[in-house]
């Protein structure tokens, strides 16, 4: 079991924060097509599909492409936020 020390913490997240920002905003684009590809997939199953379990299936799943896409945009957002105040801080 490995322990992490102040010192191991703070080196990894200074590694994390100095990513090169293209790195992150491939990030946050690949985050927002896949909450894209959800909302298509949600808007498709409602308008040209009947009322049916298997519509309700397709939709829960259009749900959790768009939920895990948000996330991964957003957080991949923070992380660029957080990457320009460090560099500026820095300077």
């Amino acid at each position: 079991m490995t322990r992490f020390t102040w010192p191991a913490i703070k080196e990894l997240l200074g590694k994390h924060y100095s990513a090169p920002l293209e790195q992150t905003f491939k990030q946050f684009r690949a985050g927002v097509i896949f909450f894209t590809v959800g909302l298509i997939i949600i808007y498709l199953a409602n308008t040209a599909m009947p009322q049916s379990a298997k519509q309700e299936l397709i939709i829960l799943l259009g749900l959790i492409i768009t939920g895990c896409g948000f996330m991964v945009a957003m957080l991949a957002h923070i992380r660029m936020i957080i990457s320009r105040a460090v560099k500026f801080l820095k300077k």
